[in-house]
């Protein structure tokens, strides 16, 4: 072999490596011709963390690796069998070398014929005699942009429900992202990158990227059943160094005398957009996690009544003897039967978690129990909040307790995160003994207090981490995930052996987590690119529940632009609103009046939402300017097409136009289909005529209605 180029490809295309170095050379796409590394950036395949004691050091493979070419089941083994099937050829390369201290890297590179995704692996033998691998940054990939220019490149990536970034090789270098809370960009000092890394599964909803332009697409994912703590890892050089780049951590320690094999990861080389990734992502999520199924009863549910207005910094403001008011506020005014009560517990809101026993000042314990059962009593259900992640430093127990369960560094330290005034520790999910406080906390909170749904605070919004305690329950220290997941499905069992009716909630997105709960508690903030099409594409079935109260921050003009736009972006998701009476007295005449409108549409189209899967933009082949589509298809008895659109200026002579064979089949099961209905955000109803298609697309002239939809083959 050419020791100076390693190559694997097929029809679709080619992936190359410096034999010299084991560095990626090329990732050409053969369809468009496009070569998509454009710039010659140092980067090694793999970086390995490791300890030397408490300190940790990075080691690079630096010295040339072993190449060869296998057919794919030899180099992956008959457990990989299936996967390898289809003639498929494996580049592997084996890297060891005085600068890996004893380590010793096999890297596999597998491609099938007429297949845009290839899969990497990775597997480590640890031959040294003082050092611990503990994360594992692979594949790491730099130096791309497509075609001719990185300006109309689209970047997806998993923060929450979503992120879609134009031009991120500008954006991820301005200062809006580097003052990101959470998720910010940094800046690498040692070679100029911008680079961001946020931890699955929680922070990242999901493992896998997507990069495209008009004609060119790359995807690069994890797929890992044992749901490793995961950095998803996002760099570019910014507008002076134009380049992208990618990595995925893996947190698992990696002992002397040890040896560790990775699951596949894929990356994948095509000319889709993101949607392909989004297909493909969940085609492997579906082989190794089972959806467990929630209350029928819930899919008629469309607006909750979220009641944070108990205690909060002292102040009180409803007592648990307000309970029926409140209930019978939300219910006359927006048929509201689901009540979401938070700071009722001791202190109230934000403050001496995990101390979950009703706050003295706000009542007893049976005025709590009294109040919930009123709401069930008239048809209504309550879910209380917990929050699953934090203690509170001023607490009696933090020292006995607070210290024990929290996640240690590798130096033996605590994570510390402040909200408001109060500081918290960050509790480990994979340790047994604050497993078990969490699990009988929710329990008690059905059996006790009749309370129908369980609110998880953070567990799918803020950041997992590795935990190096020795003294935990849990084997490795990446484990994070796993532990949550034990949580998540002894609740469920037990709150459902309890109550039939019961079920779970979480904040924000995650992929694993979303098989056991019911609703997603989704936010960040627009300024940041959000995009909660992508984790709603990939996961249509998971139901988002989307804050549409006014934001506090914004005032007069600016406000009402925002309420709008929340609300529209929930009516086009198909998600529960997240309402707040308290919130709703303090609207203008005209944003109540939108708010009501809202509530009333979105009302009439749960049937729809309920029985119908999100498509996103497919069938969409074009709109006017400043017109927002989302697809929604219902399949077996009512089968029917609708499409939900926001034309938030209400721009005269808007427009849609659809592919024809979106709503065809429709048509011919139904002749009388061929126009569809108009539903307006008003209420009424009406039929729009459509003319003859012109090159399989149909032209729909829009109303000046902020939201209509567009429906045939339903009766909404």
């Amino acid at each position: 072999m050419d020791r100076r180029c390693a190559a694997v490809s097929n029809d679709l295309f080619e992936i190359a490596f410096d034999a010299a170095t084991g560095r990626l050379a090329s990732i050409m796409n053969r369809v468009t011709g496009d070569d998509y590394i454009k710039a010659d950036v140092p980067t090694p395949l793999f970086k390995l963390g490791c300890l030397v004691g408490k300190e940790r050091i990075e080691l690079v493979a630096a010295s040339a690796p072993r190449v060869a070419m296998l057919e794919a089941v030899e180099a992956l083994g008959a457990q990989a069998a299936d996967a390898a099937a289809g003639c498929g050829k494996v580049l592997q390369l084996d890297f060891a070398g005085p600068e890996l201290r004893g380590i010793r890297a096999t890297v596999s590179v597998k491609v099938t014929p007429g297949d845009a995704e290839s899969l990497w692996s990775i597997s480590l033998v640890n031959d040294s005699t003082d050092l611990t691998v503990v994360d594992v940054l692979f594949p790491y990939v730099r130096g791309f942009y497509l075609g001719e220019s990185w300006e109309d490149d689209v970047f997806l990536y998993p923060h929450h429900a979503g992120e879609r970034t134009v031009a991120p090789v500008r954006e991820y270098a301005s200062e809006r992202f580097a003052s990101f809370w959470r998720a910010a960009v940094h800046r690498d000092d040692a070679d100029g990158c911008y680079w961001r890394e946020i931890n699955y599964c929680g922070l990242a909803s999901m493992q896998w990227m997507y990069y495209h332009d008009d004609a060119n697409a790359m995807y690069i994912s994890s797929y890992d059943p044992d749901f490793l703590v995961t950095g998803v890892r996002a760099e570019t050089g910014g507008p002076s160094d134009p380049w992208m780049g990618w990595g995925l951590r893996k947190y698992t320690a990696i002992a002397p005398g040890a040896c560790w094999q990775s699951h596949q990861y894929g990356l994948a080389v095509g000319c889709e957009d993101w949607h392909w990734g989004a297909r493909r992502y969940r085609r492997w999520f579906d082989s190794v996690v089972s959806i467990r199924p929630n209350p029928g009863f819930l899919k008629s549910e469309s607006v909750l009544n979220q009641c944070y207005n108990f205690k909060r910094n002292g102040v009180i403001q409803n007592r648990f003897a307000d309970i029926p008011r409140m209930f019978d506020e939300g219910m006359d005014t927006y048929g509201m039967r689901h009540m979401f009560i938070a700071s009722w517990n001791r202190s109230g809101f934000d403050q001496d978690y995990p101390e979950y026993h009703p706050d003295m000042e706000l009542g007893s314990c049976m005025e709590l129990a009294e109040g919930c059962d009123y709401v069930n009593r008239r048809g209504g259900f309550v879910t209380f909040y917990i929050n699953s992640r934090i203690f509170h430093i001023k607490s009696d127990f933090f020292e006995r307790l607070g210290i024990p369960w929290s996640i240690k560094t590798a130096a033996g330290g605590m994570y510390h995160e402040t909200y408001g005034p109060h500081e918290f520790v960050v509790l480990c999910p994979s340790n047994q003994a604050w497993q078990r406080r969490l699990i009988d906390t929710a329990v008690w909170m059905v059996r006790s207090y009749g309370a129908t749904g369980i609110y998880l605070d953070q567990l799918g919004s803020a950041e997992p981490f590795a935990c190096f305690d020795p003294e935990h329950s849990h084997t490795d220290i990446g484990l994070f995930n796993q532990g949550y997941m034990r949580v998540l499905d002894e609740v469920l069992t037990k709150i459902r052996a309890i109550n039939p009716r019961a079920f779970l909630m979480i904040e924000n997105c995650g992929d694993v987590y979303g098989s056991w709960v019911w609703g997603n508690l989704t936010w960040n903030g627009e300024d940041y690119d959000e995009f909660y099409n992508m984790y709603k594409y990939t996961f249509p079935e998971y139901v988002q529940v989307n804050m549409v109260n006014p934001r506090r921050n914004l005032e007069g003009e600016a406000r009402e632009a925002r309420l709008h736009a929340d609300l529209n972006r929930a009516l086009m998701l198909g998600s529960v609103f997240w309402l707040g009476m308290d919130k709703v007295t303090s609207l203008s005449e005209s944003e109540r009046a939108y708010v009501d409108a809202a509530v009333a549409l979105r009302a009439r189209l749960t049937p729809l939402f309920g029985g119908g899967v999100f498509a996103d933009s497919e069938g969409v082949v074009a709109c006017s300017s400043g017109v927002k589509v989302a697809a929604w298809r219902v399949s077996g008895c009512g089968n029917g097409v609708a499409y939900v659109v926001v034309n938030a200026s209400r721009a005269k002579g808007a427009w849609i136009e659809l592919a024809l064979d979106a709503v065809d089949a429709v048509s011919a099961a139904d002749p009388g289909t061929t126009d569809f209905t108009l539903l307006g955000i008003d209420g009424t109803t009406s039929r729009l005529p459509v003319g003859e298609p012109a090159c399989d697309v149909i032209r729909v002239e829009l109303p000046e209605c902020e939201v209509c939809v567009l429906s045939r083959g339903l009766a909404l």
